[in-house]
């Protein structure tokens, strides 16, 4: 069985990017691999015997740039973590001479870990594959994203408009670093070392072109989820589920209005996996403004069993963002569970989702057409048939098999 190191800047889930890595490590056994963890310390981890070579944190368990601590050891491993981690590039190489991996996959390692991986595992003969799950090697920000809206301001041009515009965290001396973190990277060749750069769909493989990064480089693999292991519901449709982080670029606000626009007589409610408290002050001011108190429920983080009751029930999945998402894994997740995908028509969405088959589409950022469009659906009762298509859309279209196979044809690639 061949070896492959995986390396993400987390070794437990806050986002997508890990319960994707945990998926593909769990998966990867099965199709002749023995996946190999590489990443930072935190209390929160995950438990592996492979911690020994993980590096340090920046300070503190918390992961986020808020959390650093302005110590002059945690700016230290910030400084070094944007530009070139000496001690993951030590580390990792260690790993390798005493595993013998022949690939490293490279999932999230901005601002922690860095691209000095990418040189340490090149030069030691591994191939090296980068799975991008943002926008952060073309976009200070990482979400082609300013004042919530698109902006593509650093994709041609030049990533100074990140400084000005204060991208990073709205710090000037933050978007600073970061911005000029990237320019090494690039004056640096850090790329270079990278072998193939893998994006789950054509949207961002298109994004990355533009932004200057080798065509013949950049492969779309869409990412997979093991329906066979899920059970659809066709019976329960209950409301309408919101899934994810209640922040600007996913758009909540959005579905927020379109509930004071959805006809009241159709006795359906939206429901919100976070807090009422997390949201912006506009969105609080609007349910209290117009009296949807009893029409929208926001019922917190919700994961395992609770997480799979919530979307067993649900009507649809309605996911509003204002931003360019990457596959997000809510809407195959959604698929899984027989339910379909209202969705903006922004970005990769319409990859994934064929409007009226298997979800339906509607202009970003207008909640009345979303109003119009939900109301249809519920109308029509067309959400049954759609979420049906959902799930025969991720039983064709991303299973474990087609995404590993082609995986495996870029891990054994000769080039």
């Amino acid at each position: 069985m061949k070896k492959i190191i995986v390396a993400n800047y987390r070794y437990f889930v806050t986002g997508g990017p890990e319960v994707y890595m945990f998926k593909f490590m769990e998966n990867s056994s099965s199709y002749g691999y023995e996946s190999i963890p590489f990443s930072v310390k935190y209390s929160q981890n995950e438990k592996t015997a492979y911690s020994k070579y993980f590096i340090d944190n920046r300070g503190s368990d918390n992961v986020y740039f808020s959390g650093i601590k302005k110590t002059p050891k945690g700016i230290y491993r910030t400084l070094e973590g944007a530009f070139f981690n000496h001690q993951a590039y030590k580390k990792i190489s260690k790993l390798i001479n005493d595993e013998q991996p022949s690939v490293l996959y490279a999932l999230q390692v901005i601002n922690t870990i860095s691209p000095s991986v990418f040189k340490a595992a090149k030069k030691k003969g591994l191939k090296v594959v980068h799975r991008i799950s943002d926008f952060n090697l073309i976009c200070p920000r990482s979400d082609l994203l300013r004042d919530e809206n698109v902006c593509e301001l650093c994709v041609k041009g030049k990533l100074k408009n990140g400084i000005c515009h204060r991208c990073y965290h709205g710090s000037k001396m933050a978007s600073t670093i970061r911005v000029k973190s990237m320019e090494f990277h690039r004056r640096k060749k850090l790329y270079d070392y990278v072998d193939y750069f893998v994006t789950p769909t054509d949207f961002t493989r298109n994004k990355l072109i533009e932004g200057g990064f080798d065509e013949r480089k950049v492969v779309k693999i869409p990412t997979f989820i093991d329906a066979s292991k899920i059970e659809p519901n066709y019976t329960d449709y209950e409301y309408l589920l919101f899934l994810g982080r209640l922040v600007p670029e996913k758009g909540a606000k959005y579905l927020i209005e379109a509930m004071k626009y959805l006809n009241a007589n159709l006795n359906t409610k939206a429901v919100f996996t976070g807090k009422f408290d997390d949201l912006d002050d506009y969105s609080k001011a609007f349910i209290r403004d117009n009296n949807l108190q009893e029409r929208v429920e926001f019922v917190g983080f919700q994961r395992g069993d609770s997480l799979v009751r919530l979307i067993q029930h649900s009507m649809a999945v309605i996911c509003p963002a204002i931003w360019y998402e990457n596959m997000p894994n809510t809407i195959l997740e959604a698929f899984a569970y027989g339910k379909p995908v209202v969705a903006s028509n922004i970005g990769c969405f319409s990859e994934l989702i064929r409007d009226g088959y298997n979800g339906i589409l509607f202009e970003s950022k207008n909640s009345k057409e979303l109003a119009e469009k939900i109301e249809n659906m519920i109308v029509s009762k067309s959400y049954v048939s759609m979420g049906q298509n959902g799930r025969k859309t991720v039983e064709t279209e991303f299973t474990p098999e087609q995404h590993f196979k082609k995986l495996q044809e870029l891990f054994d690639r000769e080039d």
